[in-house]
């Protein structure tokens, strides 16, 4: 290991964290991982710059790394906030169709209530076509009756002029 290139890199690194600092502390705050993903790729090339200035190589391969770490974490990120939306989306689709579910069982009820209350009055209206007949047959026999009645006070009024007239000749 060579010593002045070791104090170089160890110089520029203690220099991009410093510089980095406020730029983390704010994101950290923010809550915003693609601003972290952004400085740890400007840092990438920041290190690979000074690698290629300095001719140092480990400091271009520790650059390589970070530069793919962030790259790995921003895919990463991409993939996750895909999984969210699809997550949404198949919430959405659920909740979709549970309320068509439930306009459909609405309207089965809707459409059973209806041939029950269809039903009810088809049996209230053939009660009625019954009870109209059964009323029809009363008032026939009625008057099957009163005309069986007035036959027989008719003849009971005949033979009772009958008898008065057989009982005057007999006088």
């Amino acid at each position: 290991m060579n010593p002045l290139r070791t104090v170089p890199r160890a110089a520029f690194g203690a220099y991009v964290k410093a510089v980095r600092f406020p730029f983390d502390q704010a994101a950290r705050l923010l809550g915003r991982r693609e601003t972290e993903i952004a400085l740890d790729q400007a840092e990438a090339g920041a290190r690979d710059a000074a690698g290629a200035v300095l001719g140092d190589d480990q400091l271009r391969a520790d650059a390589g790394r970070r530069r793919t770490a962030a790259d790995q974490r921003e895919e990463a990120l991409r993939l996750k906030a895909e999984a969210e939306r699809k997550e949404r989306q198949a919430k959405q689709r659920a909740q979709q169709r549970k309320r068509q579910a439930a306009e459909t069982e609405r309207k089965r009820k809707e459409q059973a209530d209806r041939a029950a209350a269809e039903r009810e009055e088809a049996i209230r209206a053939k009660e009625r076509v019954d009870r109209l007949q059964a009323l029809d047959e009363q008032a026939e026999a009625l008057e099957a009756e009163d005309d069986a009645l007035a036959a027989r006070e008719e003849a009971r009024r005949l033979k009772d002029t009958a008898a008065g007239i057989k009982a005057g000749r007999s006088s």
